[in-house]
């Protein structure tokens, strides 16, 4: 991890450094270096004598080696994640604890460097003025106060979130992959105490293409099923629209259901197709957004919760484009329920009432 503040001798801000944390300047940073890497082919093309072109091939084979070892490099550092995720453990326990009311600091917790002890008696009256149980709304509040977060929940999803107890993340065992954990308390909505959302990793270097390696990379993500309770899904909608039959004096009534913008689409992402030549850049860009709000709660969200519950955080700002917004696996076009084809539809059509007219004779 790298600061995101630099200073230099006499405390001022280094113009440079603030720069390249701009969204927009990083981006096309990156672009640059993404036209950097993919001019392998020119090296081929170069007029080299053959004595030359054998040193060079030597080269290519030695860096192959460093890569190797910088793969290397990052299994060990995941290790290494691993192993201090257990140290944070009973760290995040106690966190959840108070958030949850389950447990009740005690007054030595309560005091902030550079603040006093308040006396018992003090400590009773603040006890029994407090009605409220542990931290109320307190991941719902982190969810609004986070740009990401609050651009994927939905008004309709913040009860839900009033339920919400714990994120946490685990690491499998002989993955470079990580899983996030959404703890919930018995709710109204759905079933499920914990959803998941795993992340598949890889840092393998490609011999045949060592130079598309950038360290460990997404190879997929995978969801869960969210058993919803009766009418409560807030996923999806029912959208009814009636028809008129052609020729005839009879009505009915269509009933579909269309996807519903929700933070909860995020456990249902998008699949990886088996070959990643079909992959297009719509699909491409889905799969990389979802990385990147996976790694923005599994590096900020879980480790630093209270400072953005208590909104201290600085560095709010995604890492995504500000023209990304509507890449979360929302739907974010609007239905018109008089167009009969709908894109959006997950459901079958389904007849829900047939409504005849009356012919009358005069």
């Amino acid at each position: 991890m790298t600061s995101t503040e630099k200073k230099s001798t006499d405390g001022e801000e280094i113009d440079n450094f603030n720069a390249i944390q701009d969204p927009n300047t990083l981006a096309a940073l990156q672009e640059k270096l993404g036209q950097m890497t993919i001019k392998k082919s020119d090296q081929d093309e170069l007029d080299l004598p053959p004595e030359v072109r054998r040193r060079v091939n030597a080269i290519k084979n030695i860096q192959l080696e460093t890569t190797k070892i910088e793969a290397d490099f990052f299994k060990q550092v995941h290790k290494l994640e691993i192993e201090y995720a257990a140290r944070y453990g009973p760290l995040y326990k106690r966190r959840a604890q108070i958030v949850s009311g389950e447990v009740e600091p005690s007054p030595s917790e309560c005091v902030m460097p550079g603040e006093e002890e308040k006396s018992d008696n003090d400590t009773a009256q603040d006890n029994d003025n407090e009605k409220a149980k542990g931290i109320p709304g307190f991941w719902v509040t982190i969810f609004k106060n986070t740009e990401i977060l609050a651009e994927m929940t939905q008004p309709h999803d913040e009860p839900i979130l009033e339920s919400l107890l714990d994120i946490n993340v685990t690491f499998p065992g002989n993955s470079m992959g990580f899983v996030l954990e959404f703890v919930f308390a018995e709710n109204e909505f759905f079933e499920d105490k914990v959803l998941t959302k795993t992340y598949h990793m890889k840092s393998e270097p490609d011999e045949f293409d060592p130079v598309a390696f950038d360290g460990p990379e997404i190879i997929g993500s995978t969801g869960c099923t969210i058993n919803w309770k009766k009418g409560k899904n807030v996923t999806q909608k029912i959208v009814k629209k009636k028809q008129r039959m052609r020729g005839k004096g009879q009505t009915r009534v269509i009933q579909k259901t269309i996807k519903e913008d929700s933070f909860f689409n995020f456990f249902s992402p998008p699949a990886m197709p088996d070959d990643e030549e079909s992959v297009d850049e719509e699909l491409e860009a889905l799969l990389t957004t979802d990385f990147e709000i996976g790694q923005y709660i599994r590096e900020r969200i879980i480790p630093k919760a209270i400072w953005y519950f208590t909104n201290e955080v600085t560095d709010i700002e995604s890492d995504m484009d500000d023209g990304e917004s509507d890449e979360d696996y929302s739907d974010t076009s609007d239905y018109d329920e008089e167009v009969e084809n709908n894109e959006n539809i997950v459901a079958n059509e389904t007849v829900t009432d047939v409504q005849k007219e009356e012919c009358k004779q005069q």
